[in-house]
């Protein structure tokens, strides 16, 4: 059954005549690009694959974060590292674990624990505390989403008495503002928004002038961007000046 955002959506989009949509919710089900697709209108999905939809995409290479996620906190030396990811049918959400999962296989270690959220802090909230309070808890926890860091981070820090990187290490994805703040130093992935955003846009412009044009997939790199919350592994140390290079 359709979430009733998504009703509400598509009554929105039905109410009014529009040119082209942007898709950016990860809640929105495909049904959604399929309506749109099927009345003529050209659809951009922001940041999620796009699979058998027939729509344009525009997105960051996940999987490839995902791995570039486990290579650090393998390099800190971490073994019993966790992932916190969205629902289980989230595609962006399952590329960044399969290349974490992959590059950790790579090292002869398998996934140490897995918990879900849902992208919001409260969600990351809980399943730090599931994760960490533990009399076994990771040594690392990897989370697919920044604002899921935080609140594994507020976790560990204001209910369980850890510390991040002293206790165990964290790694975000997105890059999102108060990643940076004084108070959270968030290492995490960055992604190009900007450029990103200037892509989807220029793409979607073209297929509405031009309407028979295939439809396409942009892939976009993330950054590792180093702060204080791997073990070992700041802004300054060599480790971060080789995966800047």
């Amino acid at each position: 059954m359709d979430s009733q955002a998504e009703v509400d959506a598509l009554n929105a989009l039905m109410r009014y005549k529009i040119d082209s949509v942007i898709i950016l919710s990860a809640i929105l089900s495909d049904h959604m690009a399929r309506v749109c697709r099927a009345q003529g209108t050209p659809v951009m999905l922001y940041n999620r694959s796009a699979g058998d939809l027939g729509v344009s995409s525009v997105v960051i290479e996940n999987h490839e974060g995902g791995r570039l996620a486990a290579d650090i906190l393998r390099e800190a030396g971490h073994e019993r590292i966790a992932f916190v990811g969205g629902d289980t049918a989230d595609q962006t959400s399952l590329a960044r674990e399969a290349g974490f999962v992959e590059r950790l296989k790579e090292d002869g270690l398998t996934l140490f624990q897995r918990e879900s959220g849902d992208y919001t802090f409260v969600s990351g909230r809980e399943a730090g505390l599931r994760l960490l309070a533990r009399s076994e808890r990771p040594d690392a926890v990897f989370c697919a989403s920044d604002v899921m860091a935080l609140g594994v981070l507020h976790a560990a820090r204001f209910e369980l008495g850890l510390r991040a990187p002293q206790d165990f290490s964290l790694i975000g994805f997105d890059d999102i503002p108060s990643a940076a703040w004084p108070g959270h130093k968030l290492t995490t992935i960055r992604q190009p928004i900007r450029r990103m955003i200037r892509e989807a846009v220029d793409i979607l412009v073209e297929q509405m002038e031009s309407p028979d044009l295939s439809p396409r997939t942009s892939r976009f790199v993330g950054t590792l961007i180093l702060r204080e919350t791997v073990r070992g592994i700041g802004p300054t140390s060599n480790l971060a000046e080789a995966h800047s290079a």
